[in-house]
Formats: C-alpha cells, sequence, structure tokens
C-alpha cells in the first residue's frame, strides 16, 4: 500500500487531508466541520520501514489504523509498529481529556449566559414562525447576543437559540447554536446552525426535548435528526421527540434502558442519507429486542417542511 493508499482511506474515514505530517499529533478539518473547526486528527509515523497511521475523529470518538510499506515484516519490525500505535494512542487520550477539561468550562459557561425561552423572546418568535409550539423545556435557550465566528473573523453578534446536547448520562457535550435575527428569521451567514467544541463523544448524545411518554401502557420516545423536525413530529404524531443533531447521531442513538418503543422520524433525502440512517438505526434496535416504527416524510424534505405544508393546507 501506498502513501496516497492512505490519503485515500483517510478520505473515507472523513478526513480532508492533502498532506501529511510528521512529529506529533495533527489536528484536521472532517466532511462535517464548519468554519474553523478541526475535529479530526492523526499521528503519522514513517521512521520504521513500514509506515504507520493512526486517525480518527474527536466529535464521534471514532479511530482506526493504518499501516503499509514493507509487507514482509520482522517479528522485531511488528513490535516496533505496536509501539507506535501505543506512542499515538497516548498522545490522543492526553490531548483529548486537555481538550475537552477547557471545552467543559466554556460550554457550562455559555450555558449560564443564556436565558429561558420564554413565549416572547426572538427565540419563541422563531418556532412560531415555523409553525412550531414553543416548548417549556430546560434543553432549549435563548442567547440574547452571541458571537458569530468565521473562518477566525468576527462577523457579528446574534440573538441564538441554544440547545443542550446531552450522553445517555445527561453529561452536556455541546451546545447546538441557532443563530436568528432580533424578528425570529435566519440572518445572512455562512451557517446560521453551529456545534460548540465538544466536551466528550458525541456518538449516542441527543437533545431531550421531553421525557419519555406511556403510549398504549409502553414508555416510548422518538428521534429524529434536528430540532425543528423533532418538534414538528411530535406535534404531527403525538409522541416526545428527541433530536439526535444530524443523520449520524441519528443512526447512533441509545434510547433510555426503561423505554421499549422507539419512532424513527427520517429525513427524506435526495441523497437517501436520512432513509438509510434511520434504517440501520431501526436494525439495531429491532435485534435488541425494541419495538421499532419509522415514519419518512412523503416527498423530499423533513417533518418540520411537511408540517408547513399541512398547515399551508389548512
Amino acid at each position: 500500500m501506498s502513501y496516497q493508499d492512505l490519503l485515500s482511506v483517510m478520505h473515507s474515514f472523513g478526513l480532508e487531508v492533502n498532506r501529511l505530517e510528521t512529529g506529533g499529533l495533527m489536528r484536521c478539518k472532517t466532511i462535517d466541520d464548519k468554519g474553523a473547526q478541526r475535529s479530526g486528527w492523526y499521528r503519522f509515523f514513517d521512521d520504521i520501514d513500514a509506515q504507520v497511521c493512526v486517525f480518527g475523529n474527536w466529535r464521534t470518538g471514532e479511530r482506526n489504523t493504518w499501516a503499509g510499506g514493507n509487507q514482509h515484516l520482522t517479528a522485531t519490525q511488528r513490535q516496533a509498529i505496536q509501539a507506535k500505535i501505543e506512542v499515538a494512542r497516548i498522545e490522543r487520550q492526553q490531548e483529548q481529556r486537555q481538550r475537552q477539561a477547557a471545552n467543559a468550562v466554556k460550554n457550562k459557561r455559555l450555558w449560564n449566559e443564556s436565558l429561558p425561552i420564554g413565549t416572547d423572546t426572538t427565540v419563541a418568535r422563531y418556532l412560531v414562525s415555523r409553525g412550531l409550539f414553543v416548548p417549556t423545556t430546560p434543553c432549549l435557550r435563548y442567547h440574547p447576543s452571541l458571537s458569530y465566528w468565521h473562518d477566525g473573523k468576527k462577523l457579528g453578534t446574534f440573538p441564538a437559540m441554544l440547545a443542550a446536547v446531552t450522553n445517555p448520562s445527561n453529561e452536556l457535550i455541546t451546545v447546538h447554536r441557532t443563530y436568528l435575527t432580533p424578528e425570529g428569521g435566519k440572518p445572512k451567514l455562512p451557517t446560521v446552525k453551529k456545534l460548540s467544541a465538544t466536551s466528550g463523544p458525541m456518538s449516542g448524545s441527543t437533545i431531550k426535548l421531553s421525557a419519555p411518554a406511556l403510549n398504549d401502557g409502553v414508555e416510548a420516545i422518538g428521534i429524529a435528526e434536528g430540532i425543528e423536525t423533532a418538534l414538528a413530529a411530535q406535534m404531527l404524531f403525538g409522541v416526545p421527540v428527541w433530536a439526535g443533531v444530524s443523520a449520524h447521531g441519528l443512526k447512533a442513538f441509545t434510547p433510555p434502558p426503561t423505554v421499549q418503543s422507539i419512532y424513527i422520524f427520517a429525513d427524506n433525502d435526495i441523497s437517501n442519507t436520512g432513509q438509510q440512517a434511520a434504517k440501520e438505526l431501526a436494525e439495531r434496535l429491532t435485534l435488541a429486542g425494541r419495538t421499532v416504527r419509522v415514519h419518512t416524510p412523503p416527498s423530499v424534505g423533513d417533518w418540520a417542511d411537511e408540517l408547513l405544508k399541512t398547515k399551508g393546507a389548512m
């Protein structure tokens, strides 16, 4: 296997790397990163007969190992490769602990700066403009003036809807930010939705908009991708729904152990990304003995789009 083979493997993993550097743990962008975010990492060793690279994604917690070069390795060479992999593992864990501790402080400070969404705030006006109800949930907050940074430049301050993204143990992992205009619209920005730097693995983390509820005598919960989609699905189907933030988050959803009935609200994507994520989640939860129902909008879009169509037809 060659150097180009390695770059191809890293690209397939989701890392945006065109040239490898040695000498320590390196940061890089992933396909999901926006602006100056760099959630990817790698450690490349080329000081032994076989090149070795360990790489991963801070946000999801996924990692992989690649070894190339001389395929006829001696026992000593194989031991050297394992030693390099162990060095990379220790470096990664140290770096991760330091970054996550710093991120946890920043996320808590950001959350504590925010206010309840109330009924007459920018966030409330935004939700109503989307045809949604204004939930009384502690996981959504209102920030009256949040700085917006893009590629290292501050583009201004804007009101924002904050959402707590927590892991299955209810620990705050990141803060989802939706930037708004004072009237409750969407400002002209490179992207109006961003995640803060994570303080732990994103896998299994969700925005828990409401508590599971009894449905036909069984505890039930729904899962969708976005906040607006989750609120719309709750209105349309009458079950509490959480947001997984992305298709990957939906696929990695871990329901509470007491919940046996799961409603999966898939996006209808032209790329089939949302449908495939829902299919894989449904298969995993069904094998685990849960009762699973998958609902997909009849046309391209998500359930927030479908809700607006329903309201328009009334």
